[in-house]
C-alpha cells in the first residue's frame, strides 16, 4: 500500500502511486482556480473511490508524499 496519502478537511485518503502526479495536478489547479477537480483516491480499506474537492470552499488541503520521514506534508491552500 501507498504511504502517501492526502488529507481534506478532516479525512484522509491514500494515493495510489500510478494516481500520484495527476492528483497533486489536480488539487493544485482546482485550489488555484476555485474550480472542482476529481481525484481517484483509496479509502481505508484500500479500494478506489472518487473523491470530488470543491477549490472554491476547500481553505486547505495536505498532500503528504512521504519523500523522507523527517519532512512535513506538503499544504496546498
Amino acid at each position: 500500500m501507498s504511504r502517501n496519502r492526502i488529507l481534506i478537511g478532516q479525512s484522509e485518503w491514500a494515493i495510489d502511486a500510478q494516481h500520484l502526479t495527476s492528483v497533486v495536478e489536480s488539487v493544485k489547479s482546482a485550489m488555484e482556480s476555485a474550480t472542482t477537480a476529481q481525484l481517484t483516491l483509496l479509502d481505508k480499506e484500500n479500494r478506489p473511490v472518487t473523491v470530488y474537492l470543491n477549490g472554491r470552499v476547500a481553505e486547505t488541503v495536505v498532500v503528504d508524499l512521504d519523500l523522507d520521514r523527517d519532512s512535513r506534508p506538503s499544504e496546498i491552500s
